[in-house]
């Protein structure tokens, strides 16, 4: 547990720092390389299930989409950026495992690409959708470090609540949590939610209300937990304890980032209909 805390000590400290020195440039390119590190490691829990996802074509394809979202083309260059390489993808995959007379890279490859950077880059999104809704790049800012407090704060409060007062199994996927935690977690999620806009109000949209936050701040922790089931699921088949073991007390970049995945594309949609 301490050193938990001393790692996500130091995880939002970098988060941060960084934001504060490199502005919204720092955020995009951790965005892409968390979401690079976390497709990586999924593939190599496909692999430990057997499957051959090819990791350079869907990696290279992944940062393309990442960084490409944000610098190239408009509201949805993200969108394009996926079809185009949805495209190279399943042409020079499906021709390669046609040949070798299998078919056992195409999915694995494909759903590492459409399940990381393309759902994790609906955070740069909200950014993105800020500024040509002449928000600012500062409110895109907020509002994205907004959901990762939220989805990760889900994590923290299940973990804290789940050891003290759990009881009862939420799934047999990952037995230590329990619905005791899951209330926790989402109780928690609202609170710093609310306690985060707070802080950061002058930032907010000016249709960002208190209720909005505790509404939507909701839904996003649910789908956190949600989120962390499914990568609990990855582990499970591939035998596994962490993704990694490259961040102490937490494990691998997968471990971090599970919650956000899908809690990413579930935010832009939500302030794309209340607030944009």
């Amino acid at each position: 547990m301490q050193q938990r805390f001393i790692s996500f000590t130091i995880l939002w400290t970098t988060l941060v720092v960084s934001l504060l020195i490199f502005g919204v440039h720092a955020g995009v390119f951790l965005v892409a390389a968390i979401a690079c590190m976390t497709q990586l490691e999924l593939y190599q829990l496909f692999e430990k299930i057997g499957l051959s996802p090819m990791k350079p074509l869907g990696l290279a394809c992944g940062v393309v989409i990442v960084l490409g979202s944000y610098y190239l083309g408009g509201l949805d260059s993200g969108n394009d950026l996926f079809l185009l390489s949805f495209l190279v993808l399943t042409i020079t995959i499906i021709r390669m495992d046609v040949q070798a007379g299998r078919l056992r890279s195409f999915m694995p490859t494909l759903f590492g690409l459409i399940y990381v950077p393309y759902l994790l880059h609906f955070l740069i999104k909200i950014v993105k959708t800020a500024e040509y809704n002449d928000y600012g790049a500062n409110t895109g800012i907020f509002l994205t470090v907004w959901v990762v407090a939220v989805a990760k704060c889900t994590d923290v409060g299940g973990l804290l609540v789940g050891m003290k007062f759990g009881k009862t199994p939420l799934s047999i996927i990952s037995p230590k949590k329990t619905y005791e935690g899951a209330v926790g977690g989402v109780v928690s999620a609202v609170l710093v939610g609310l306690v985060f806009l707070g802080l950061f109000n002058n930032f907010a949209p000016e249709g960002f209300s208190w209720w909005l936050a505790a509404l939507i701040a909701v839904p996003i922790s649910i789908a956190s937990i949600a989120s962390d089931l499914v990568e609990s699921a990855f582990k499970r088949q591939a035998e596994v304890k962490d993704s990694g073991s490259i961040i102490p007390g937490i494990g691998g970049i997968f471990d971090l980032s599970d919650s956000l995945i899908l809690t990413a594309p579930l935010a832009y949609l939500l302030f794309k209909y209340s607030i944009f």
